[in-house]
């Protein structure tokens, strides 16, 4: 633990189940950022291993390195320290079904491929 009762992990112990968790990371000029963790890439950039570390809302990211310390306030009676996952908002709402019978209004009769074309104005 440090200080307040905060945990403290190595960033190389990061899992998905991180994921929905408040931590405060220190980036590479000394900045300690606070957030909520919506997701995570890991990748490998000249043969260090990094973090991109995503906020859940607003979307924005801190991209860390090996060796970082990943801090966070454990839930009173959660030994893992993750807190409840926030819902994710639909990003599309489900269709509305009518209640009534829908009708479009009356198309042209016929169609061909002309027809799509605009023709000049007539003078």
């Amino acid at each position: 633990m440090t200080r307040n009762g905060m945990a403290e992990r190595p960033i190389e112990d990061l899992d998905p189940e991180w994921i929905g968790l408040k931590v405060e990371v220190e980036d590479e000029q000394g900045v300690t950022i606070g957030f909520r963790l919506g997701r995570y890439e890991k990748s490998t950039v000249d043969g260090k291993p990094m973090w991109r570390l995503f906020s859940d809302q607003p979307a924005w990211s801190v991209t860390v390195y090996g060796g970082t310390k990943l801090r966070w306030a454990p839930e009173p009676g959660n030994q893992t320290g993750n807190y409840p996952v926030q819902p994710v908002p639909v990003a599309h709402p489900a269709p509305q079904v009518p209640q009534y019978p829908v009708s479009a209004p009356p198309g042209p009769t016929v169609r061909s491929p002309q027809s799509w074309v605009n023709q000049p104005p007539h003078q």
